[in-house]
């Protein structure tokens, strides 16, 4: 079983689908019982569904400039 807090942390690599199946069956037992777990997973995958249906935006060129920094600064 896992808690709330978990099912949190695990919902990128569920909506995603790179969670492994057996952790995807613990949270389907989890919302099964918990209806607050529900409702978050719910408008969790919903926010993501709109959101990659968003066009694409240019970064501001000043974020840009600065993520380039720290990728550099960190070999990527």
């Amino acid at each position: 079983m896992i808690t709330c807090r978990e099912l949190v942390e695990l919902l990128p690599d569920l909506v995603s689908g790179e969670l492994l199946p057996e952790r995807r069956d613990h949270i389907e037992r989890h919302v099964g019982r918990c209806p607050a777990c529900l409702a978050y997973l719910e408008s969790y995958r919903i926010l993501v569904d709109v959101s990659r249906r968003l066009p694409p935006t240019p970064l501001p060129p000043r974020l840009e400039q600065r993520l380039r920094i720290i990728l550099n600064e960190n070999g990527k």
